[in-house]
C-alpha cells in the first residue's frame, strides 16, 4: 500500500513539473522578466526592455495599522483630519514615492495606488489559507502571526485548492502590465516550528496514521527501509522528507499560478530571514521561482561601514546572501528590511531590527544597506519596511510591534533625513547596480572592549563578603551588597527566590532548546567554588527521546546587588543528536504582567547598547533586568504571549554550527553569559543600571573586577 501511495505522489510530481514547464515556455512578451548579463548580473527587465532594479515600499496603505489598545487605526484616523478625501492622500502618497526614487509597490500597499505609475506585487497566501481551514489541512497551524503556518501539502485536494486561489486572483491580472509578479505567501514555518532541518520531519511523524502528510512520511521511509518515530532515522532521510514537501509546495502553486497567469513572476514565498528555511527548501525553491525572496534584518555596524548578517554573526549579510544564491541559482529579492531609531518617540521594543539612538544614524544604517544590495549582482531588488510608522501603543498583544519603521510618522510628516537619502540614492540604482561596487570598510581596533567583554574571569578581584549556606537540600548565597539567591537541589529552578536590595524579583532558572523548549526538570548538585567567587549549579531535563545536563555559574558581585550567569557545559546525554541548540536564563518577576498592562519595554538591538531586556512594576517603578554583551546572544526581550504568559526570553546560541551530538558536551564559557540586576526609579533607573553597565565595556574595564572574591562557605548536614 504504502509504495502505491509513493508512487501516485511520483507521479503527481511529474505532472506538476510538466504542467510547469510547459507553461514557463508560453511566457507572453512585454512583462517584466529576469535575465542574467554575460558579466553573470542579475536584472529586472522592465515591459520595454530595460534593465532595472526594484525599489518598493511595504505597507503604503491609507489605514495604516491598527492599535489593539485604542479599537482604532490611529493613522488612518490622522488621515481623516488632514484630508478631505482617500484620494487626495493617494495623491499625495505616489507623488512623494515617485519624488524619493521607488518604483513598486511591496506588500500591504492599498490596491487603490496599483496602476498609477508603480508596480506592484500580487500576495496569494496560498499555503497560509489552506491552512486557515482546519488543523486537519496544516502540518503546522496557523497561530495568527508569521512563522506559525505550513500546509499539508500532501492533502488531496491542496492542489485544486491552489488552483481556486491562482483562477481568482491571477486569471483576470495576467495582461495587467504593472504587474511585477506573485509572492506564494509570507514567512511560512519551514520547520513546523522546529529545527529548519527536522522540525517538519518531526511535526509529521507524530501525526495520526490516517493523516495525508503521515501516510506520505511512511511512504517515503518504507521505500527507504525506514519507519517514522525510530530513533535510527538519519538525518538525511529527515532533510530528504522535507525536500519533498518544499517541492511539492513550489511546483503545485508554481503550476496553479502559470496555469492562468503565464506573463508575470513567480517571486517565492517571502522566507523570514536566512535560517527559517533549510538548504533543500532554498534549492526547491530556486528550481521554480523566477526570483527568490526573504525578509532580514540585518546588524550594520557604522564604525566598520559594514554589514553583518545578524548582531551575534561575524559573517557579513553579503557573504550570508550569496550562500543562498549558490543554493537555489536564481537572483533575490529582500522583501523586509529597516532599521528605527529610539528619537522618534516611539518604544521601538517590538518587532525585528537594530535600533539606533538618532534618525542621523539610522539614515546611516539604511544607505549602507542599501548600497551593499546594490552592489551584490544576484540581488534584483529591495523592499523596504515601510511607509509609516507603527502605534506607539503596539499593534496588538499577539503581535506587539510599536517601532519606527516609517519614512512618514503616525501624523504623516516624512523624516527628512533617511526620506533624502532615498529620494538622491535611488535614481541611480541601476547605475550603481551595474557598477558593483561595495561600500568601503573601515578598520577598527575594538581590543580592549573585547577584553572586556570576556566573562567570567579565572581569578575574580578582591571584594565584599559572599555567604553560601546549604541546610540539606536547601542553598542560599547572599552578600553584603543585598543580594539574596535561594534554591533547593532537586527543585525545577536554580533560583526559587531572588531578592536584590531588598526587592523579591522571583523565580530564575535555565532552559535549553535542542528541537524543543525544555526547562531544566532537576537542579541535580550545587558546588561553591571559592577561587572564582562562583556558584556552580548543575540541571538535568528531559523531553521525549531527549535529554540533557546544563551547567552554569552564578558570580555575585561586590559593591552591587547583582549577578552574572554564565553557562559552562552543554552535554547531551540522550542516544539522539540536537541539530539545533540554543541556552536560555529565564527570570520571571512577580510583576511581569505589568508588561501587558502598557508597561515599559526597553528597546532591543541598539547600537552600542548592551542587549537587554527588564520588567518593571507599574505600581512603584521596581524593575528586574539583565544585559549582555555576549557576542552568542540570539534574542534577549521578556514578553508576554497572547494566552498570558511570560517569556523572559535571554537566548544565547553557538557562533557556527549549532549541531550537538549524542553523548557529545559543548563548553561555551566566557561566551554565554548576562548580568542580572534590580533595582527602583521605574525607566529611569533602569537606563541608569545600563548607562552603568555599558561603561564597564566601554572604559575597557573588564566586569570581573567587580566580583566577589572573600567568601564564606558554610554547610549543615
Amino acid at each position: 500500500m504504502k509504495e502505491v501511495i509513493l508512487s501516485k505522489l511520483n507521479r503527481t510530481c511529474a505532472v506538476v513539473c510538466a504542467a510547469l514547464t510547459l507553461a514557463l515556455s508560453a511566457r507572453g512578451e512585454g512583462f517584466v522578466s529576469v535575465r542574467q548579463a554575460e558579466d553573470g548580473r542579475w536584472w529586472l527587465v522592465s515591459a520595454d526592455g530595460k534593465d532595472m532594479f526594484l525599489r518598493g515600499i511595504d505597507h503604503a496603505n491609507w489605514n495604516g495599522h491598527f492599535c489593539e489598545a485604542l479599537g482604532v487605526n490611529p493613522y488612518r484616523e490622522e488621515n481623516k483630519k488632514r484630508f478631505h478625501s482617500q484620494r487626495e492622500w493617494e495623491e499625495e502618497t505616489l507623488s512623494r514615492l515617485k519624488a524619493w526614487g521607488f518604483n513598486a509597490l511591496g506588500a500591504g500597499c492599498s490596491p487603490e495606488l496599483r496602476g498609477r505609475g508603480l508596480l506592484h506585487i500580487e500576495f496569494l497566501g496560498a499555503g497560509e489559507k489552506f491552512c486557515a481551514q482546519g488543523d486537519r489541512y496544516a502540518i503546522s497551524k496557523f497561530e495568527g502571526t508569521p512563522g506559525t503556518a505550513f500546509p499539508d501539502v500532501f492533502h488531496p485536494s491542496f492542489a485544486a485548492f491552489c488552483d481556486s486561489i491562482a483562477a481568482k486572483m491571477c486569471a483576470k491580472q495576467k495582461e495587467n502590465r504593472s504587474i511585477l509578479g506573485y509572492f506564494f505567501d509570507n514567512e511560512l514555518a519551514w520547520g513546523a516550528k522546529g529545527a529548519n532541518d527536522t522540525g517538519l520531519y518531526d511535526a509529521v511523524a507524530k501525526m495520526p496514521p490516517e493523516r495525508p502528510a503521515r501516510r506520505a512520511l511512511d511512504a517515503f521511509l518504507a521505500a527507504r527501509g525506514l519507519s517514522a518515530g525510530a530513533a535510527d532515522v538519519p538525518l538525511e532521510a529527515k532533510t530528504g522528507f522535507l525536500r519533498v514537501a518544499a517541492r511539492r509546495y513550489f511546483e503545485t502553486i508554481g503550476a496553479a499560478v502559470r496555469a492562468h497567469d503565464p506573463n508575470h513572476l513567480l517571486l517565492g514565498a517571502r522566507f523570514a530571514g536566512l535560517n527559517s528555511a533549510h538548504r533543500v527548501v532554498w534549492e526547491e525553491a530556486g528550481k521554480v521561482c523566477d526570483a527568490l525572496t526573504f525578509n532580514n534584518y540585518p546588524w550594520a555596524d557604522l564604525d566598520e561601514n559594514v554589514v553583518y548578517f545578524s548582531r551575534k554573526d561575524a559573517i557579513k549579510a553579503e557573504d550570508a546572501y550569496r550562500l543562498r544564491y549558490e543554493w537555489a541559482k536564481k537572483p533575490m529579492i529582500i522583501t523586509e528590511w529597516s532599521f528605527p531609531a529610539l528619537d522618534a518617540g516611539l518604544p521601538c521594543s517590538g518587532g525585528a531590527g537594530q535600533r539606533f539612538n538618532t534618525q542621523a544614524e539610522r539614515t546611516r544604517a539604511t544607505e549602507l544597506f542599501a548600497r551593499t544590495l546594490l552592489a551584490l549582482p544576484f540581488m534584483v531588488g529591495y523592499d523596504y519596511f515601510m511607509w509609516v510608522d507603527e502605534p506607539a501603543l503596539g499593534i496588538s498583544k499577539k503581535f506587539p510591534e510599536d517601532s519606527n519603521y516609517g519614512l512618514v510618522n503616525g501624523r504623516g510628516a516624512p523624516y527628512p533625513e533617511i526620506t533624502a537619502m532615498f529620494a538622491r540614492l535611488n535614481p541611480q540604482a541601476e547605475a550603481l547596480h551595474a557598477k558593483g561596487e561595495t561600500p568601503p570598510s573601515r578598520t577598527v581596533d575594538r581590543s580592549a572592549q573585547k577584553k572586556a567583554a570576556v566573562f567570567p574571569a579565572k581569578t575574580p578581584a578582591a571584594g565584599a563578603k559572599a555567604v553560601f549556606v546549604r541546610d540539606g537540600d536547601s542553598y542560599t548565597l547572599s552578600t553584603d551588597a543585598g543580594l539574596v539567591l535561594q534554591g533547593r537541589v532537586g527543585g525545577h529552578n536554580a533560583f526559587d527566590s531572588v531578592v536584590a536590595d531588598g526587592l523579591e524579583c522571583g523565580p530564575f532558572t535555565f532552559m535549553l532548546f535542542h528541537g524543543d523548549y525544555q526547562d531544566i526538570d532537576r537542579v541535580e548538585s550545587v558546588e561553591w567554588i571559592p577561587e572564582r567567587g562562583a556558584l556552580r549549579i548543575a540541571g538535568t531535563g528531559a523531553s521525549g527521546a531527549k535529554s540533557f545536563r546544563l551547567v552554569c555559574d552564578i558570580i555575585p558581585f561586590a559593591s552591587k546587588p547583582w549577578f552574572a550567569a554564565n553557562a559552562v557545559e552543554v552535554a547531551n546525554t540522550s542516544k539522539v543528536d540536537f541539530s539545533d541548540i540554543k541556552v536560555f536564563f529565564r527570570q520571571y518577576a512577580p510583576w511581569a504582567l505589568d508588561w501587558s498592562k502598557g508597561g515599559y519595554r526597553a528597546p532591543q538591538n541598539v547600537w552600542k547598547a548592551p542587549a537587554s531586556a527588564v520588567w518593571i512594576r507599574s505600581s512603584d517603578g521596581a524593575w528586574c533586568g539583565a544585559a549582555t554583551y555576549a557576542r552568542t546572544v540570539r534574542y534577549f526581550i521578556y514578553w508576554i504571549s497572547g494566552d498570558g504568559m511570560p517569556h523572559p526570553d535571554a537566548m544565547f546560541s553557538p557562533v557556527g554550527s549549532t549541531r550537538l551530538a549524542a553523548g557529545a558536551t559543548w563548553r561555551p564559557e566566557g561566551k554565554v553569559w548576562m548580568v542580572a540586576a534590580a533595582g527602583r526609579g521605574g525607566a529611569d533607573g533602569w537606563r541608569r543600571f545600563l548607562a552603568e553597565f555599558a561603561a564597564t565595556q566601554a572604559g575597557g574595564v573588564d566586569l570581573n573586577t567587580k566580583a566577589v572574591n572573600h567568601s564564606k562557605q558554610e554547610q549543615r548536614p
